[in-house]
């Protein structure tokens, strides 16, 4: 019997159904549930954790089972906490200031000509070109490393020459950032609206 269970046992009240407690900065709610046959984590959009166990289920051995979990939880609730509002405008500031500056620094070293440059808050890719060449940048890629903002931009110019990802594509990529493929791999491990 857990220290919590003993207490309401020895004070003749009710137990509770629910608690909440903070770990590492993370609120947490314990929920016993008249249906759950074992212990479910739900990682939050909002940062918060819930956590449903059986009724049966003490709060001491659902408390354990989430600090052995509690790595993962820090991973999973890292890719659902939505950026605020006013960091998507910060970033937003920021990228019409940086990154149509180094798009025209890059295409007049390497002899690119565009359209023109759009700012989007893409959820899924980090920049587009259209047929007109006008190129699209996603504002979370003030967030990332140089080297990334530099492969995204340079990819995109690239598609002003090849509008495809054939042999031909890639060889023009390379020849003007020669490491582009392995930093290409790095990028798709980031995902879009967190920093590198």
């Amino acid at each position: 019997m857990s220290l919590l269970d003993f207490i309401f046992k020895k004070t003749g009240k009710k137990k509770r159904n629910s608690c909440t407690e903070n770990i590492d900065g993370i609120f947490i709610v314990y929920r016993k549930h008249p249906f759950s046959k074992s212990i479910k984590i739900t990682p939050k959009s909002n940062g918060d954790v819930l956590v449903t166990l059986p009724k049966n289920t003490s709060f001491t051995y659902a408390k354990e089972f989430v600090f052995k979990n509690l790595d993962w939880i820090k991973s999973q609730l890292k890719s659902k906490i939505k950026l605020l509002p006013e960091i998507i405008e910060e970033r937003r500031k920021l990228a019409k200031e940086i990154l149509p500056k180094r798009l025209d620094e890059l295409a007049s070293k390497y002899g690119f000509k565009y359209g023109k440059v759009y700012i989007k808050n893409h959820k899924t890719i980090w920049g587009s070109c259209s047929f007109r060449n006008n190129i699209n940048l996603n504002l979370h890629l003030v967030a990332l490393n140089d080297e990334f903002i530099d492969y995204v931009i340079l990819h995109e110019l690239t598609h002003t020459v090849h509008k495809h990802h054939q042999k031909a594509f890639y060889a023009l990529l390379t020849k003007n950032m020669p490491n582009a493929l392995e930093i290409q791999q790095r990028l798709k491990k980031v995902k879009i609206g967190t920093s590198q």
